[in-house]
């Protein structure tokens, strides 16, 4: 009985967080010609290694970064603010690319160039949009990290670990 009662208030946590859920983290910085840019994208999972940008906390040459911009949106850029696992694409985000605003400067797209097509001159490039043109830069240096996921999901996996152990500990000692 006491059993059944500890998965139920587990599934029921679960419930409770998981409405509250935030995003996975995604550390990234790149840089050149000028532009530094580095912080954090927070996004949700696609469940393909994928994951769908919602979210930002970065800063663009000192200038703090406010927000994704949202999907079509800026008709200055095609963009789908996909960020990809270096695992399974070649870049961490495609030809499209990222969406972010910059206070006083304005949109920036950062994309990829592949044989395919895309922005720039091959690897990444970060576009700014600032109401009267593009200003290209190629960027020279990147470096894109893995999702963390959000400590929500690993509080809830922690429990699950704890729950599964009590009932198989209860059931080798015969309780």
């Amino acid at each position: 009985m006491k059993t059944h009662v500890l998965v139920v208030a587990v599934l029921g946590c679960a419930m409770v967080l998981s409405g509250a859920a935030r995003a996975d983290a995604i550390p990234f910085s790149y840089s050149g010609g000028g532009v530094s840019v580095a912080g954090t994208l927070f996004g949700s999972s696609n469940a393909n290694s994928s994951w769908t940008i919602t979210g930002i906390t970065a800063t663009y040459n000192q200038i703090a970064v406010t927000q994704m911009v949202p999907l079509n949106s800026d008709a200055h850029f095609l963009y789908n603010n996909i960020y990809y696992d270096r695992g399974i694409a070649s870049y961490a985000v495609d030809y499209l690319g990222l969406v972010f605003n910059v206070p006083g400067l304005g949109n920036v797209n950062l994309c990829s160039y592949t044989a395919a097509g895309g922005c720039g001159g091959g690897g990444y490039a970060s576009i700014l949009w600032d109401g009267g043109g593009y200003q290209l830069t190629q960027v020279t240096q990147s470096n894109f990290g893995s999702a963390t996921p959000e400590p929500t999901t690993l509080a809830l996996f922690g429990g699950g670990l704890v729950v599964a152990g009590v009932a198989a500990r209860r059931r080798w000692s015969g309780r």
